[in-house]
């Protein structure tokens, strides 16, 4: 009896959609931000949220991702055809082959905390954003789609 129990609410749990956030990983959403208050400030986009290629959540949010495990990317999709609009690549540690990317950044630092808007990253030749290896945590802000995503060590 137990069993076939918990058969049904495995069945349940499929059909009602669930999604399960990847070890390492967790996703805080936030309402959207009042448009009423400042006209003059841009209303961000919404997106989906993919953590490796698996629908989570959508922004607005806040996506912290621990680099010791095996997640590599998120990205954001926009659409009925969740079309891809950001592609975020986690750097596990320098490498050969990133090593000859353009590492121009202009992040900053505050309190060990490592900084960057989306526009301050550097591209591969995909037009993937590359989230560099730091020791300490690493924060992108992306304000066209209202995403924080954090790299934490």
């Amino acid at each position: 009896m137990f069993r076939l129990v918990g058969i049904a609410a495995c069945l349940s749990a499929v059909i009602a959609g669930c999604v399960t956030t990847p070890l390492g990983v967790t996703i805080t959403s936030h309402a959207p931000k009042d448009s009423t208050e400042s006209p003059a400030l841009p209303t961000p986009k919404r997106a989906w949220i993919f953590v490796e290629g698996v629908q989570q959540s959508t922004t607005p949010a806040t996506v912290t991702v621990r680099r010791s495990f095996e997640v590599t990317n998120v990205s954001l999709h926009v659409g009925a055809t969740f079309k891809q609009v950001r592609r975020y690549e986690i750097e596990r540690s320098v490498t050969a082959s990133r090593r000859m990317l353009d590492y121009s950044f202009s992040g900053r630092v505050d309190g060990g905390l490592l900084t960057f808007n989306t526009t301050e990253l550097s591209q591969d030749k995909k037009g993937r954003y590359i989230i560099p290896f730091y020791q300490g945590p690493v924060q992108i802000v992306d304000h066209e789609y209202d995403l924080v995503l954090i790299v934490a060590p």
